[in-house]
């Protein structure tokens, strides 16, 4: 970043800052900062600074141009009918959660991934190399107008051998990332199992592509976390500080972003989220 470009974030960040107080504050009050981590919570192995809202205006995230403007999701490898609904619904929900328009690929088959990138996990189950595929595979499908690009699978991932697993994984600079629904109980009778959490999955791997880091400040979407429980204790909401950062670069009006959502919710009746938000949308109406 020269000079100029630095000065102009830093000016920008002020004004917005300036302009939007009120309106955070008010959203401050509805944050349920977090608590110390309990042994095996993700910030108990992985202890995090955060991230505030100054330093992320001075990183120059990614944002929508005349050139590259759209997100890509792609599917890998065969997916059931109901797994393929989710990855539609979460098409629509990344379009409302980023006010970006969302689009689906054509799925490819997970045959790509060589056998030396494969394993099994802990219950005999296939995994994929989650690193091999947000490097070497899902690049070269990227389009030339793609903002970002986050493929869906069925399949367990792991990111390196060390790891027994992970939920999804993301890039900070090239706008890659994949997510998996293989934990996510997505065939349940009850499709809002999957659907509430491969939602959140996604947006908070398109969150580290927004160069957000882990909200360490309170319960937020953008919460690093090392388990299915953990993960479910998340909501599908931005905290005050994670919502500032995105309000700020992608220019979205709040009040109308939180209206969209809470008709999604709603729709599928994931209550709790409803809840959240609509107390979100009351403090700054």
């Amino acid at each position: 970043m020269n000079k100029v470009t630095f000065l102009i974030a830093i000016i920008s960040a002020l004004f917005f800052s300036c302009e939007k107080k009120d309106e955070y504050q008010k959203l401050a009050t509805n944050d349920i900062l977090l608590e110390k981590p309990k042994s095996g919570d993700w910030l108990a192995d992985h202890p995090e600074d955060g991230q505030t809202f100054e330093a992320y205006s001075k990183m120059s995230p990614m944002k929508p141009n005349e050139d590259r403007n759209k997100i890509y999701i792609l599917p890998i490898g065969g997916l059931t009918q109901q797994e393929d609904s989710l990855v539609n619904l979460t098409v629509e929900y990344l379009n409302l959660f980023y006010g970006i328009k969302t689009v689906k690929m054509q799925s490819i088959k997970d045959d790509i991934v060589p056998k030396d990138k494969r394993r099994l996990n802990e219950n005999g189950e296939e995994q994929l190399d989650a690193s091999y595929l947000i490097h070497e595979v899902v690049p070269k499908l990227k389009p030339n107008d793609a903002l970002a690009i986050m493929a869906i699978t069925g399949r367990d991932l792991y990111p390196k051998s060390s790891w027994n697993f992970v939920f999804g994984l993301a890039t900070y600079t090239e706008g890659i990332g994949i997510s998996s629904m293989a934990r996510y109980d997505p065939n349940n009778k009850d499709y809002r199992v999957g659907l509430r959490r491969i939602i959140k999955t996604s947006a908070h791997e398109i969150g580290h592509m927004f160069k957000m880091k882990h909200c360490t400040h309170a319960l937020c979407v953008m919460n690093g976390v090392n388990s299915l429980s953990e993960g479910d204790s998340r909501p599908n909401t931005l905290c005050s500080i994670c919502l500032k950062k995105m309000a700020w670069n992608l220019k979205f009006d709040n009040k109308e972003r939180f209206k969209k959502l809470i008709s999604f919710y709603e729709k599928h009746d994931l209550k709790s989220d409803v809840e959240k938000m609509k107390n979100q949308l009351e403090l700054i109406e």
